[in-house]
């Protein structure tokens, strides 16, 4: 039962942080009056045109949310690290979709590939061990 809600609250916990840092993201760095953000057409044309910033937010806010989901379910589940790699997993085939949805710079693709993994592994290093 532990592993079931470890892994729940991990999917609940990454989602929300990435999408509380997201918004964080839009705030700081808000698109251009009228663009549609859940339109992925209007997006693949405004990404030539996004600042920097905005995109390291986007990133950062991957990265917070598989850390974040990925300690709560490992911390949660008690079974090891591995709760960990399931919610990195599954929140990296988020973004993963998010870049296949719309075009993502070359080093963002990147970033997303080396934090999900350095930071999933951190995540689940510190919940078993806390666990533990």
């Amino acid at each position: 039962m532990r592993l079931i809600l470890g892994l729940i609250a991990g999917l609940l916990v990454g989602g929300a942080t990435v999408a509380l840092v997201e918004t964080a993201g839009h705030m700081i760095f808000p698109p251009p009056p009228g663009v549609d953000l859940t339109d992925p057409a209007q997006l693949r044309t405004l990404m030539d045109r996004v600042p920097i910033g905005a995109l390291v937010a986007v990133l950062i806010a991957w990265a917070a949310g598989v850390f974040a989901g990925g300690y709560a379910a490992a911390r949660i589940a008690r079974r090891g690290p591995w709760p960990a790699w399931a919610i990195g997993a599954a929140l990296f085939g988020g973004a993963v979709w998010s870049m296949m949805m719309i075009p993502h710079p070359p080093w963002m693709i990147a970033g997303a590939v080396v934090l999900t993994i350095g930071l999933t592994w951190l995540a689940g290093r510190l919940g078993a061990r806390r666990a533990a």
